[in-house]
Formats: C-alpha cells, sequence, structure tokens
C-alpha cells in the first residue's frame, strides 16, 4: 500500500526546522533569506531521503504560472489531430512548457466539462478546436483571464486563430479534376455537422454553381459506401469529392467492389491525405493541409498572447498543398 504523500512539514518536524526554512531551500532561495549551508544540505538531503516530491499545483498558485498549456481536441484519433499534437507538444517542450491533452469525442457536454477541468488545474492557457458553439463556450472561458488560441475549428473573430480557410480550398478542389465533371458528388462523413465539413461543403457548392456543374451531397459510412457510391454512379456523377481522408478510404473500397476503375470511369480527390494514398493500386489525388505548420503557427500566436501582447486578434490561414496522384 502507498504511504501518504510526503510534504514540507515532515520534513520540517524531522529536522525541527520551520516549513518555511524547509520552503525556501528546496525553492533555491536558502542564501537569499541568510540559512547556513549546513542547514540548507540537512533539508535537501532529508528531501532525498523520504523522496519528497513538489507539490507541482501549489507552486503555480503561489508563482501564478504552471508552464502547463491546456489541449482540447474534438478527437485524438483522428490521424490530422495526432499529427498536430505532435508538432504542438515537441514546440511547446522546446519552449519550457508542458501539455495537458484533453479529447471530447465531439461531445458539447464533455468539452464543457473537460475545459473547467484544466482551467481548475491551473493551466496557463489553451488551444482548442471546438466542438460547441462558441456562445456555449463563453461563459468558461469568461471565468478566467487565460488566452485561447482556436485551431482548426473557428472559434470566434475576436480570438486568434490558425488553421486553413476550408471553403477556399474545396473550391480548388472542384477546379482540380483532370477531365471537365458532368455531375459531382461532394461526399460527406456520418459526422457531417462538424464545422470544416461544412464549410467544405460550401466551397464545394460554391464551385460547382460557379462552373455551373451539376452536384449531388452524399454521406458515406461503411455500411452503405457501395449503395450510395452504386447509386451516384447511376445519376450520372463521374467526380467524387470526399471531405476527409476516411471518406475516401471507403469510397475507393467501393470503387474497388464495383469495378469502377480511376480515373477512367470515375474521378476521385480526397481533401486530407493519408499515408496510405501514395502506396494504393490507383494512388489517390488529394489536398493535403501543412498539419506540423498548423501546430508550430499556434504555439506561436499562444506565446504572443502570454506575453500579454495588445496586438490585435489574427486569423492565421495556412495554404494547402495539391498532391497529384492518379485518382483524380
Amino acid at each position: 500500500m502507498k504511504g501518504k504523500r510526503v510534504s514540507l512539514a515532515d520534513i520540517a518536524d524531522s529536522l525541527n526546522v520551520s516549513k518555511s526554512t524547509v520552503s525556501f531551500v528546496l525553492n533555491g532561495k536558502g542564501k537569499q533569506f541568510n540559512i547556513s549551508e549546513r542547514t540548507q544540505q540537512l533539508i535537501l538531503d532529508k528531501a532525498k531521503e523520504l523522496n519528497y516530491v513538489p507539490n507541482f499545483f501549489a507552486k503555480g498558485l503561489r508563482e501564478g504560472k504552471t508552464s502547463t498549456i491546456g489541449l482540447v481536441l474534438s478527437d485524438i484519433s483522428n490521424p490530422f489531430y495526432s499529427e498536430m499534437t505532435k508538432a504542438i507538444q515537441e514546440k511547446l517542450y522546446d519552449l519550457g512548457y508542458s501539455l495537458f491533452i484533453v479529447s471530447t469525442n465531439d461531445d458539447p457536454t464533455m468539452e464543457l466539462k473537460l475545459m473547467r477541468d484544466l482551467i481548475l488545474r491551473g493551466v496557463d492557457a489553451m488551444i482548442i478546436s471546438p466542438c460547441n458553439d462558441i456562445p456555449t463556450l463563453k461563459p468558461i472561458l469568461d471565468e478566467t483571464p487565460i488566452p485561447v488560441v482556436w485551431v482548426d475549428r473557428i472559434g470566434d473573430n475576436l480570438g486568434d486563430f490558425v488553421g486553413v480557410d476550408n471553403v477556399k480550398e474545396s473550391e480548388k478542389a472542384i477546379y482540380r479534376f483532370s477531365k471537365t465533371p458532368k455531375k459531382v458528388a461532394i461526399l460527406k462523413p456520418e459526422q457531417d455537422k462538424v464545422m470544416t465539413i461544412q464549410l467544405r461543403v460550401e466551397g464545394a457548392i460554391n464551385a460547382c454553381k460557379a462552373k455551373g456543374y451539376s452536384f449531388e451531397e452524399a454521406v458515406i459510412s461503411e455500411k452503405n459506401a457501395d449503395a450510395i457510391v452504386e447509386g451516384l454512379i447511376k445519376n450520372g456523377c463521374d467526380s467524387f469529392l470526399a471531405l476527409n481522408n476516411q471518406v475516401a478510404l471507403k469510397t475507393i473500397g467501393a470503387f474497388n467492389r464495383n469495378g469502377i476503375e480511376a480515373p477512367t470511369t470515375a474521378r476521385l480527390i480526397s481533401f486530407d491525405d493519408s499515408e496510405s494514398f501514395s502506396y494504393m493500386r490507383v494512388p489517390i489525388s488529394c489536398v493535403r493541409q501543412p498539419i506540423t505548420n498548423i501546430g508550430f503557427e499556434t504555439v506561436n500566436r499562444l506565446m504572443e498572447r502570454l506575453k500579454e501582447s495588445t496586438e490585435n486578434r489574427v486569423h492565421r490561414m495556412l495554404d494547402c498543398d495539391f498532391m497529384e496522384r492518379s485518382s483524380h
């Protein structure tokens, strides 16, 4: 059974000195407070003997800083967020910060609770990819003055944001098909109310209307992919835009099972890349987001806010690359 945590008082009692003397020494202020070198060494030796571990949060409360950042993600299992988190953590580590990561599973109620938990833990700032609308989050954010940077999903116009212009990049994807589309299929995931997906739908529709292309929207799942793709082909769709890489994988699988050859029978472009895309029998063309740069730039914006910068809030939109392979 684990014993109780060793406290400053335990060290003080064992050496018959005051708790404040122990605190000064363990915080490197022994000389400043004229504590003898012998006493300092006794305290340091006793702390080591008793396996004393500083109370991180108490120290943070005293100093008004914990050197920790909270990262609120909608789904940590999404490869996009995994790669972005890696970049954010590496950058913060280089700057002397630790990272608390929470995943909301796109559950608005869980998001509210986890954000409040991070605030109670004393994080110095938060990076948030929200699933709630901002009016719902605002009461929690108003409880604390800590800086916030929105990432991937736009929070509000008054806050800093780093990500891509999903509308513009989706519009550009429609123009990338190697042949003029007869009809475009705009393929959405089951969670099609997510902010980024809705913006990509908007961009795709804008481009289709601008070019005079017919289009049809459809939701793709593991269970219905074959039937949906077969129906879209029968309805005249010959150009498919998958609005994330998971939808693209389901679509190319349905192509293969239905004998649909890309790009001869139908063309496919994915919004978002996947490591597997370039290894497929027909490599998938895609819009690739600059995920690592999004992570780095998010940390840069946060550091500016932690300096109490009076600079106006910035929406930093990074450009995507088009990976020209074979499927489009």
